[in-house]
């Protein structure tokens, strides 16, 4: 997926809110807003995925304000609020006709939690009538059967607080899981130690994909993820960020996602056509199987 036009008043929002978190005085923030509109954005390159000028950005904005990581606090009540209902969550699952379909609902669902296109939401509601929430993409039986034949999965994750419903999700899989996270700090997304503080370690492998860009961008991820992408048996997406970045790789992936983005809305159309009874109001969550499905072989 490729930047395009629309996405500069998103950028604009972006840096407004991020520079305010980073308890930057009106100064600062002019300077940084100034930054923005003079350096960052006559840069943009269009043939990327918005994600990939966003690490361009976020850099500028630390740079300026001194603050690496503005969303640090926020990452931290988005893990206490998640583990403080992630009980009442594996319960609903666990009493699911299918606790898998239940589990990745409530994953879906809370990927609602992205300080990146969305800066206002309703969590708790969200999570709450997750399972009334109708699916206009849901591949879900495809996904189970190909789960079937999936020995190894990489599991890329997303925010920080949602990664907790990640783990329920990973707990029904059954099956040999690596997840991902960032490994440098950008916006909301999880890092090592939130994976370590949501309890991620004691259900499976954790690992980072190398670099510090809210998406998986495949040519700048390191050398061990790259090879832990293209063993894979199947590959787990969750996210804004991910889809954007992996769209068109040709790669054995499901997409798990809340489309918050009129942008990313436009490019499903692309990728799908129009499916009947398409939501007209963002946000709204999908799970899809890539169309670019393959097989990863040596």
């Amino acid at each position: 997926m490729q930047t395009t036009l629309d996405c500069l008043p998103c950028f604009l929002k972006q840096a407004i809110h991020t520079a305010r978190l980073s308890n930057a005085s009106p100064a600062v923030q002019k300077k940084i807003m100034n930054g923005v509109i003079k350096k960052f954005l006559p840069s943009i390159d269009f043939t990327i995925s918005p994600p990939e000028n966003a690490v361009h950005l976020y850099k500028l904005i630390a740079e300026i304000s001194g603050c690496p990581d503005p969303f640090a606090a926020v990452k931290k009540e988005s893990n206490r609020f998640a583990a403080s209902i992630a009980p009442l969550i594996r319960r609903k699952v666990n009493a699911a006709d299918n606790p898998l379909l239940a589990a990745l609902t409530f994953s879906i669902a809370g990927n609602i939690i992205d300080y990146g296109s969305l800066h206002q939401f309703d969590m708790e509601q969200t999570i709450h009538e997750a399972l009334s929430h109708h699916m206009p993409i849901n591949d879900f039986a495809e996904l189970e059967t190909d789960l079937q034949q999936a020995g190894t999965i990489l599991y890329l994750g997303d925010n920080s607080g949602e990664i907790v419903f990640d783990g329920i999700t990973i707990e029904k899989l059954n099956s040999d899981v690596t997840f991902a996270v960032k490994e440098k700090a950008i916006i909301n997304d999880a890092l090592l130690e939130d994976a370590r503080e949501c309890g991620l370690e004691n259900i499976c492998r954790v690992t980072t994909n190398g670099t510090g860009c809210p998406g998986t961008p495949l040519p700048y991820c390191s050398a061990e993820f790259q090879e832990l992408f293209h063993d894979a048996d199947l590959i787990i997406s969750k996210g804004q960020g991910n889809f954007e970045t992996l769209s068109e790789v040709k790669a054995p992936i499901y997409f798990l996602l809340t489309v918050k983005c009129p942008v990313v809305n436009d490019h499903l159309f692309q990728l799908t056509g129009s499916p009947a009874g398409w939501p007209t109001k963002l946000p709204f969550p999908i799970l899809m199987k890539s169309p670019h499905y393959a097989k990863n072989k040596r």
